[in-house]
C-alpha cells in the first residue's frame, strides 16, 4: 500500500522507482536526516548565543527564521530540484535560527528565566520519536487509510489555527487560549503535540514505502527533509507544552 501524507516532502508519487541506477536506502535517509538535524542544531546554538548577548534581536530572528524557513520549504516543494541538498541545508540553518530564538524567548520571557525547559523539550522530543518508531516497527499503530486521513485533517486544522493567529497578531489579538497556561491552553498543547507525534507514523511509512519500491537516490533527501520538518514541529509543540505546565 502506498501511504499518503500531508507532508509535501513525502508525497508518495515522488517515491516511485524510475530508471536511476542508485536507489533510496534507509541508511542513506537516516544519515541525511542526521546531517540536516545537525545544521538545525548549529543554527539554533548560533541564534541562542546572539539573543543571549542582544535580547532585542529575538523577535527579528523568530520572524525572519520562521518566514525564511517557510519560504524555503515552499520553494523546495514547488521546484523539487534533483539535487535539493543546498536548499534543504539552508532551510535547516534558517529554521535553527527560529528554534534558537524561540527557545530563548520561552525560557527567559515566558518562564522568567527558568532554566531546563529547553533540555526537557529536547529529551521529550527524542523520547516521543523513539516511542513512535517502536510503535510503528511493531505495528502497534498502523498508518491505515482512516488513520492517515484523520491525522492529515488535524494537521491541516492546526496549520489554519496558527495562520489565523499570525494574522490576528497584527491587530494586537490572537486565538483565545492558544498560548495560555490554564487548563484549556494546556489541553490545546497536548492535542497539538499528540498530532505532531502521530504524524511521525506517516513519515516512517512513506520512507519505508520509498525504500521498498526502489525510489531514486535523491529521495533520501526528501525523506529526511520531511522527517526533519515534523521533528521541528514536535519540538516546538513540546517546548510550549512543558512551558505551560511549568508556569502553572
Amino acid at each position: 500500500m502506498v501511504y499518503r501524507s500531508s507532508n509535501p516532502a513525502l508525497n508518495p508519487r515522488h517515491f516511485q522507482g524510475g530508471m536511476a541506477t542508485e536507489r533510496m536506502t534507509l541508511e542513506g535517509t537516516v544519515n541525511k536526516t542526521l546531517a540536516l538535524l545537525a545544521l538545525v542544531a548549529i543554527g539554533a546554538l548560533f541564534a541562542y548565543s546572539i539573543v543571549l548577548e542582544s535580547p532585542g534581536t529575538a523577535g527579528i530572528l523568530i520572524i525572519g527564521g520562521g518566514l525564511g524557513g517557510f519560504i524555503l520549504a515552499i520553494i523546495t516543494f514547488m521546484v523539487r530540484p534533483a539535487n535539493p541538498q543546498i536548499l534543504m541545508s539552508c532551510y535547516a540553518l534558517v529554521e535553527g535560527l527560529f528554534i534558537g530564538a524561540f527557545s530563548y524567548m520561552i525560557e527567559n520571557y515566558y518562564l522568567g528565566g527558568s532554566e531546563g525547559v529547553v533540555l526537557q523539550a529536547l529529551v521529550g522530543t527524542v523520547a516521543v520519536f523513539i516511542t513512535m518508531l517502536l510503535l510503528y516497527k511493531y505495528e502497534v499503530i498502523k498508518p491505515t487509510e482512516k488513520f492517515t486521513i484523520a491525522i492529515i485533517s488535524m494537521a491541516g486544522a492546526i496549520m489554519i489555527v496558527y495562520l489565523f493567529n499570525f494574522v490576528m497578531s497584527f491587530f494586537g489579538t490572537g486565538v483565545p487560549f492558544l498560548h495560555s497556561a490554564g487548563p484549556i491552553g494546556i489541553g490545546i498543547s497536548v492535542v497539538f503535540t499528540a498530532v505532531a507525534a502521530l504524524f511521525l507514523i506517516l513519515d516512517f511509512a512513506m520512507i519505508q514505502n520509498g525504500v521498498q519500491h526502489g525510489a531514486p537516490k535523491n529521495m533520501e533527501w526528501y525523506g529526511a527533509f520531511g522527517l526533519v520538518i515534523t521533528l521541528v514541529w514536535l519540538y516546538i509543540e513540546m517546548l510550549k507544552l512543558i512551558a505551560k505546565l511549568r508556569s502553572e
